[in-house]
């Protein structure tokens, strides 16, 4: 392991300091370039773009940085490009309309086939590299006329708070210095995660450091501008020092499947997807170096006895011919996504394991001290992802073992698929050297605590029982309706928990968190922090709690809530108003939240399903 890997898993053990003592102030400090606009949104994921479609539309100025050198998030740099939707919703097209738009225009790219993978999953499966290029299309009249401005390649470094708001984010974008880190070209994400948020130049990285801050005419107003993080780990939450949740959340009336303990360090599993191609010819792959390890090779299985190899390729296949689940559905030049919960999803957690930091390990290891934060994750687990779906592969197709199939049956023989290739390079959908997606697929993040009320004094949260159709004293037959609904989605509560290093589940109340939904909303205080006045939730960091974030966290529902994130902070902006005032209990102004609604549901985003009502229930369709 090189230098540059060891820093990396000794700064995500807390060994290493990342703050002050690293000199993060380079001796000769590279001059700082100002950036304005009205709407600054960290993270180029689904909710991050979705936010700043609408805000655009609008009229809004909008910045926007992302880590990768793609935008999309989960349909293009996370590779999860196989739609997670409901019947409900998509046979009634009760979607926002940017991803109705986006939808049709990937379909577009494939001549108007349907389903261009022919996988049984979902009913649009496509390459990443299509769902990056559709993305683009969308926003590109708005990167030429300037209205967005577009950083990729660029974190968030540090937030100047004053007076209960975000004043101006530093953030760092990195210039390639040469060849060998051309996006298609560099390493994987663990290799130069830390590299990223570096102020000064590395031996790979030129630097330019940002300054995004409101526009002159705006500074002296009582919002001068909207920051939304769209992260795909609420990077900004911690920076930003308001009050979040991380892992379980303990058991309680409106949790009842949760685990009855709070564990910070057990969050969902992540995955780091690869595409894989069916060959005319046999090819023996190489076994890879760390197969052998006692915390990948022994893991990998089908998981039940029902499914196989040729189920697990068709399931998300990006590209296919022929519709099928069998070997005979299979023909040559078909590729398949993987992302297979036995498979490459990283599950393994604990105090020295886990992904996201929490709180107390990022102020441990500095990461919270000013100019300290090196992002908030841990190097080693992201390199252990990376390699534990590189090793999948090598079993799918070679592998012997069985991890599940065959403690229940010794004799169970696991066969060889030798007729299938990994894609990597600069064409390959994932669009990487290693063939991995450009950043991993993050299934929970941190999570914010809504502000308290009457009805909510430890902080608004939407619970479980506000949205599943489980047996409980709570059941109402249909979801919680919320007054203050800004978008709408649907979707199981699924879940690809944590595991011990053993491959066991932590102890829990032997109460399964997987459970259907019934059509659900998406409320204004959700995406509202606590202490800070300017900032929104964008993404799967609104205030959920764990179990229900393991539905809100999917493609559509995305979507909606960057979209409802976008729409705010153009209300806000148009009004004077900071967002919290919306909603603040009592409403001081009873048409502030009717007037937002109405301008969202006026770019065709619904807030509601279709017979909606308190008495009635047949529009409460859980299917």
């Amino acid at each position: 392991m090189n230098g540059k890997v060891w820093g990396a898993v000794l700064l995500g053990l807390g060994i290493l300091s990342s703050g002050r003592g690293m000199a993060q102030t380079p001796s000769a400090p590279v001059p700082e370039t100002s950036v304005t606009c009205e709407i600054f949104i960290a993270g180029g994921g689904l909710g991050g773009v979705a936010a700043a479609y609408d805000a655009l539309q609008l009229g809004r100025q909008v910045c926007m940085t992302e880590i990768t050198d793609w935008i999309g998030g989960q349909v293009s740099a996370q590779g999860v490009s196989a739609l997670d939707e409901r019947p409900l919703q998509r046979e009634n097209d009760i979607f926002p309309r940017g991803y109705s738009e986006f939808r049709q225009r990937v379909r577009a790219e494939y001549g108007g086939d349907p389903n261009p993978g022919k996988c049984w999953v979902s009913v649009l499966c496509f390459s990443p590299q299509v769902g990056h290029r559709v993305i683009r299309q969308m926003l590109e009249p708005y990167l030429q006329s300037g209205q967005l401005q577009l950083f990729t390649e660029t974190v968030v470094k540090d937030l100047e708070l004053r007076n209960n708001q975000i004043r101006s984010v530093q953030a760092i974008r990195n210039i390639p210095k040469h060849a060998g880190v051309e996006p298609e070209q560099r390493g994987d994400l663990s290799s130069y995660l830390l590299d990223f948020y570096r102020l000064e130049p590395t031996e790979d990285w030129d630097k330019e450091i940002l300054r995004f801050v409101p526009p002159v005419g705006r500074q002296s107003q009582t919002l001068p501008w909207v920051v939304i993080d769209a992260t795909e780990t609420g990077e900004l939450l911690p920076l930003a020092r308001v009050p979040y949740r991380l892992g379980t959340d303990g058991e309680s009336r409106w949790e009842p499947s949760s685990k009855p303990y709070v564990d910070p360090y057990c969050t969902q599993g992540f995955t780091y997807t690869f595409v894989m191609e069916r060959l005319p010819l046999p090819q023996l792959p190489v076994r890879p170096e760390f197969y052998d390890d006692p915390l990948h090779g022994p893991y990998y299985s089908y998981e039940h006895p029902r499914f196989s190899f040729p189920l697990i390729f068709t399931y998300r296949r990006i590209l296919g011919q022929v519709p099928g689940f069998g070997e005979e559905a299979i023909r040559v030049g078909d590729q398949s996504m993987q992302n297979w919960t036995w498979g490459n999803d990283w599950r393994i957690t604990g105090p020295e394991k886990n992904l996201i930091l929490t709180d107390a390990q990022l102020q441990a290891s500095g990461q919270l001290d000013p100019g300290g934060w090196m992002g908030g994750l841990r190097p080693e687990a992201l390199l252990r992802g990376e390699q534990h779906a590189k090793g999948f592969f090598y079993w799918l197709v070679a592998g012997t073992t069985d991890f599940l199939l065959q403690q229940e049956d010794p004799t169970f023989q696991k066969d060889y698929y030798l007729r299938y290739g990994y894609l990597e390079g600069a064409d390959s959908p994932m669009g990487s050297a290693s063939g991995l997606s450009k950043y991993p697929y993050i299934r929970e993040s941190r999570r914010i605590i809504g502000r308290p009320s009457k009805a909510y004094p430890q902080g608004f949260t939407i619970y479980e029982s506000d949205i599943t159709t489980r047996e409980s004293d709570l059941n109402r037959g249909r979801p919680f309706i919320f007054y203050d609904s800004v978008g709408i989605g649907q979707y199981p509560i699924d879940f690809h928990d944590c595991l011990l290093p053993d491959f066991s589940l932590p102890p829990s109340n032997n109460k399964d968190s997987q459970a259907p939904t019934y059509p659900y909303q998406i409320p204004l205080r959700a995406l509202i922090p606590q202490r800070v006045d300017n900032l929104l939730a964008g993404n799967k960091n609104i205030a959920t709690s764990r179990i229900a974030s393991g539905s809100y966290r999917v493609h559509p529902v995305e979507w909606a809530i960057g979209t409802a994130a976008g729409h705010t902070a153009h209300f806000a902006l148009e009004r004077d108003l900071i967002p919290a005032e919306i909603v603040q209990e009592p409403l001081l102004d009873l048409q502030l939240l009717p007037a937002l609604q109405a301008q969202i549901q006026s770019l065709g985003n619904p807030i509601q399903f279709p017979g909606t009502t308190i008495t009635a229930t047949e529009w409460a369709d859980p299917r």
